[in-house]
């Protein structure tokens, strides 16, 4: 902000220059900030009160400095920065200002700059207020002119916060993200096509495997423009004046890509008061999800929502397995998605051409791959049968949820034809329980006047809660068990849905791979695979056998128990692959 001199400092009231000896030189500062009456206050109207000023007294003005639209909480500002460089120099007596809140409103830091002035043998004299920082008399009205200067600038940050987060409730948008234009005069939010298939194509790249530096450099090469050009079009919103000449090229970078892919407002959802930044503390903090204001639905949606949630799981995903891709490629279907389960490295993927034959790629543990055949075996695994795996599995997944779901129609059928029974009985509970509600009230008061028999209704005041206690969770079961159902068959519905859309296309694409499968696990002994495969949710869980040409020979466990405990299903698994082993040496699992 601004430093004080080092060493040895003598008493603020130095030798200043006596207003009547000598021409005192002066210089005046004025501003405005953006929450004032910009008539009274304007900047013209302080310049012609200023100079006044000083030809009255016959000051020389040595010169001037201004804050446009500035707050005066802080003092990072361009005038004050003028006002210091000829402080350090000497050339000034004085500073004249209209009032002291046009110096500062901050107390504290008005009164360190108030100080630092007077150890440069400058003073600050007040038009309106008649103060003069160098008069001891005045020390007691500086105090309290900077007290009420504070309180009234934090009152009115408090004002506006206050009226900035009703509009936040409601929904505003200020200026829209790259793919949107706001109508200044209605207020409607509308999708700029050119810029929206910008935005679509970077989802499309990255749901296809490409990584954010890949999609920038791609986006870079093309010439296409960030989002900075357009605001600049749209809106005259400028590059600022300190930013290097690069960012005026608006070249697309990770972070940029990024917050594109993050931003939920492309789903049609407008999220408000995410963060709280403080310019008088200088401190931002984020807001918890549960505090910000959420509203569905407020602009036309870019991205659907669940091409939309798909990426996000990707992003989450791609942080935690620390997922590569060569540059300006996409990355490998199973990178990151395979473990070895004798070495508990990942599988790295290799290329194989031939002449005569297309391409393929494998799959091989990183382990073998990088420190060799002393250390773990390559578990070698061709891309195309994981792919029939996976689909075998889904295949599998899918007819069990659509048995899971016949399952659950049966259940609101029955819910349905026992409802009527089922609000009567929830009216009876909610009629006993207002009534031991009543009883406990009057146990309370007969305990408060019998103190002699206190210990007796103590007793009945415990049995009256545990009843209140019991009738509020079976009022609770009741009511939570119609849109338990409800959700279980509209969750599971959905999976089904997602499933055929899938499968029905034919291959599985490398981000759908991603969004089902969690986790691959393969284990070599005797130059035999056995591999896990583990399914995101509760799709699908079983044991499969495999000949050595990948056909099915049999199926061990055809589901998973409602309500098993996922540990517990996990012991289950390694129990069924010990025996399995113990069988027969030629296999393959999926689970």
């Amino acid at each position: 902000m601004f430093g004080l001199p080092q060493g040895d400092v003598r008493s603020s009231r130095r030798q200043y220059r006596n207003l009547e000896e000598d021409i005192m030189k002066v210089w005046l500062y004025y501003r405005l900030s953006r929450d004032e009456d910009k008539e009274l206050n304007s900047l013209t109207n302080q310049k012609k009160i200023l100079e006044a000023y000083a030809k009255e007294k016959g000051f020389t003005v040595v010169g001037e400095s201004f804050d446009d639209n500035v707050s005066g909480m802080h003092f990072n500002r361009e005038g004050i920065e003028e006002l210091q460089d000829e402080v350090e120099k000497g050339s000034i007596d004085a500073v004249v200002v209209k009032d002291l809140s046009r110096l500062g409103r901050h107390k504290t830091q008005t009164a360190m700059f108030i100080d630092y002035l007077r150890q440069h043998r400058v003073r600050v004299l007040s038009v309106t207020e008649n103060i003069d920082t160098d008069n001891e008399d005045d020390e007691l009205m500086i105090g309290f002119k900077g007290i009420f200067n504070d309180m009234y600038c934090r009152d009115i940050s408090k004002k506006i916060r206050a009226g900035f987060m009703q509009k936040q409730r409601e929904g505003i948008v200020i200026i829209p993200p790259m793919g949107y234009y706001k109508d200044k005069n209605t207020g409607q939010v509308v999708i700029v096509e050119e810029q929206a298939e910008i935005i679509r194509r970077i989802y499309r790249l990255y749901l296809e495997g490409y990584g954010l530096k890949s999609i920038a450099r791609m986006l870079n090469e093309e010439g296409v423009k960030s989002q900075g050009y357009y605001q600049e079009q749209l809106y005259g919103k400028n590059v600022g004046h300190n930013k290097p000449e690069l960012a005026r090229r608006f070249l697309w970078e990770n972070t940029k890509v990024r917050r594109i892919l993050t931003n939920e407002f492309y789903a049609g959802t407008l999220v408000c008061h995410k963060s709280y930044t403080s310019r008088i503390n200088h401190v931002r903090k984020d807001i918890p999800e549960a505090e910000q204001f959420r509203h569905e639905g407020f602009v036309p949606a870019i991205i659907g929502r669940a091409e939309w949630e798909h990426v996000q799981i990707l992003l989450e995903e791609k942080t935690e397995k620390k997922v590569r891709a060569s540059t300006g490629k996409p990355f490998h279907r199973y990178t990151g998605l395979i473990k070895c389960g004798d070495c508990g490295a990942t599988f790295t993927c290799v290329g194989r051409h031939k002449t005569d034959k297309p391409g393929r790629h494998e799959y091989v543990c990183n382990g073998y791959h990088r420190y060799g055949k002393e250390n773990c075996t390559s578990h070698r695994v061709d891309e195309a049968d994981l792919d029939r795996l996976i689909r075998e599995e889904l295949i599998s997944a899918r007819r069990q949820l659509r048995k899971a779901y016949a399952g659950i129609e049966d259940d609101v059928k029955k819910w349905l034809s026992s409802r009527d029974n089922t609000e009567k009985k929830l009216k009876g509970l909610e009629s006993r329980l207002e009534k031991r509600l009543e009883d406990q009230k009057e146990i309370l008061l007969e305990r408060l006047r019998d103190k002699e028999h206190a210990s007796v209704y103590t007793e009945m005041l415990s049995e009256c809660e545990a009843d209140i206690s019991r009738l509020g969770k079976e009022i609770r079961t009741l009511k939570d068990h119609e849109s338990a159902v409800k959700r279980a068959r509209s969750e599971m519905k959905d999976g089904i849905a997602l499933l055929d859309e899938m499968l029905d296309k034919g291959e599985i694409s490398a981000a759908s791979l991603r969004l089902l499968v969690e986790e691959i696990t393969i284990w070599e002994k005797d130059e035999k695979l056995r591999i896990a495969i583990t399914l995101k949710g509760n799709l699908r869980h079983h044991m499969d056998f495999y000949d050595e040409d990948g056909n099915l020979t049999d199926t061990a466990f055809e589901a998973m128990a409602e309500g098993i405990d996922a540990e517990e299903y996990a012991e289950f698994i390694e129990h069924l692959a010990e025996e399995a082993a113990a069988e027969t040496e030629d296999y393959g699992e999926t689970a």
